[in-house]
Order: structure tokens, then C-alpha cells, then sequence
């Protein structure tokens, strides 16, 4: 399964390649929202070639009306995860599907096409790049690269994620900003950063990296909630192991600061 999906998601990698020719935007609800045909073009060749590969799978993704998540085995999808970034050509977006069963990520890939790198995992068997195995890095927090996501569709957690950014700029060694929650979940696998976090995502940003990331030896957490639930918005933080346990002090203690609780994220959602 795990490789007939990288198989897959490299097809759909080159055809998002050639797809900037024929890009119209709209714009959907929320900050800065954008959404475009490719998006839904994207989408609907993954339904097809997806359930092809699982054909009693549901399938919830980004750019459709979604059934809450069950225990039966759904594909989870997100067709361009960085958006904005494709509009202006940024070369930073990722395509990101995963199968979980029993609500939790069973198989996940994210492809990069920019950069033709595919990034698997399958639960208790690894994960990969390109098909070589890759681990999370080793750097504490001291010596950290941190990602963050801003949360650009809700304007309210703007300000405070910019100022837990730079709380952990003055932990870390420095900080990035990629716009694409997949692909700093894969860089967070691969050891090119070693935390990540953003403020409020949906399950589609995530179900893909968060098994790319424990696979590869590092943890995802989502600390508002009492375990991860990949049928609800949340904040979420991943890192490698020596960073896991500061990173998520200071984010909780900066959440409580700001009154971010899951309360609160939910209320914004109403």
C-alpha cells in the first residue's frame, strides 16, 4: 500500500507541476482563504486513484463537504497544502493523503513536486524518503530550527502566533515559516527542522504528517486535547525527541498566556 501511494502521489506531484497554466482563484470563507481549479481538479483525480487502491475507504478532503470521521478505514486528503504559495508560485506546497483505520493514520504520504521528494510512512514500519529510511534530528531546543504556521484563515491567532514565535526564536536557534503545515511535518521527519507548530489546523493539514513524524522517531502531540483526534481542528506540535518535552512547555505556557484554550479555538470556528 505504502509504495503503490508514492507511486501515486509523485503522478499527481508532476501534474500539479504542469497545472499553473490554467489557474483561476476564488476565494472561500475565512482570512485569506483561497482556493482554486486546480485544487479541485487535484482532489478529484486523488478520489478516483485513491479508493482504486482501498475501495471500501471513505474519503474526507479539504475542498469537499465531509462526513465526521469514523473507525471505518477513510483516505484523508489534502490536494495542495499551501495554496497561497501555488497561487504566486512560491514552490513551496504539498499534496498530503493518509489512510487511517480506527481514527488513526494507518499509511501517509506527502509529495513535494517542486523538489520530485516523496515522504512515506506506514504505521510500525518506518518512514521514508524517496524509499531510503529517515529519522528526526537530534538538535535540543538550544540549537533548534523551529517552523510555525500562522493560522492566515483566522485573524484572531495572528498576533499570538507571531509572539510564540518569537518566544521560541529566543529559546532556539531560529525560526521558519514555509506555509505548508505537510511540509513541515515531513521536514520535522527528515531532520531539516525539529519542531513545528501552528495554532489551529484541520485534519487534512495533518493526518499524513503526523505518521511521518512518530514513524520517524518524533512526536506529535496535539496538548489541548487529551490525545490526538484527527476529527478536530486543533493546535498540534511535533518535534524530535529532544525537543519534545521543552517545546511543549513553553507552547502550553504561551497558550494559557494568550487564553488559547480548545474552548476558544472552537468558538472561532461558530
Amino acid at each position: 500500500m505504502r509504495k503503490a501511494l508514492c507511486a501515486l502521489m509523485a503522478e499527481a506531484g508532476e501534474k500539479l507541476l504542469a497545472a499553473h497554466r490554467d489557474l483561476a482563484v476564488t476565494e472561500k470563507e475565512g482570512h485569506a482563504n483561497f482556493v482554486t481549479n486546480v485544487d479541485q481538479r487535484m482532489q478529484d483525480l486523488l478520489m478516483e486513484r485513491l479508493r482504486a487502491l482501498c475501495p471500501e475507504a471513505k474519503f474526507i478532503g479539504e475542498e469537499k463537504e465531509n462526513e465526521r470521521l469514523t473507525d471505518a478505514p477513510t483516505w484523508v486528503v489534502d490536494p495542495i497544502d499551501g495554496t497561497t504559495n501555488f497561487i504566486h508560485d512560491y514552490r513551496c506546497s504539498a499534496i498530503s493523503a493518509a489512510l487511517l483505520v480506527d481514527r488513526k493514520p494507518l499509511v501517509g504520504c506527502v509529495c513535494h513536486p517542486y523538489l520530485r521528494e516523496v515522504y512515506s510512512a506506514e504505521r510500525g514500519k518506518g518512514a521514508f524518503l524517496n524509499d531510503r529510511p529517515m529519522r528526526v534530528g537530534s538538535f535540543g531546543l538550544e540549537r533548534a530550527l523551529v517552523g510555525f504556521g500562522t493560522s492566515p484563515y483566522q485573524a484572531e491567532l495572528g498576533a499570538p502566533s507571531l509572539d510564540i514565535a518569537l518566544a521560541f526564536l529566543r529559546r532556539a536557534a531560529d525560526i521558519r515559516r514555509c506555509g505548508s503545515a505537510a511540509m513541515d511535518l515531513a521536514y520535522v521527519a527528515c531532520g531539516r527542522q525539529d519542531v513545528f507548530f501552528e495554532l489551529n489546523l484541520k485534519p487534512w493539514d495533518i493526518a499524513a504528517g503526523s505518521l511521518l513524524v512518530t514513524e520517524a522517531g518524533g512526536v506529535f502531540d496535539m496538548p489541548l486535547l487529551p490525545a490526538p483526534d484527527f476529527d478536530t481542528p486543533t493546535t498540534m506540535l511535533a518535534a524530535n525527541a529532544a525537543c519534545a518535552a521543552p517545546a511543549k512547555e513553553l507552547l502550553l505556557s504561551l497558550l494559557k498566556a494568550h487564553g488559547i484554550d480548545q474552548n476558544y479555538l472552537e468558538s472561532l470556528a461558530r
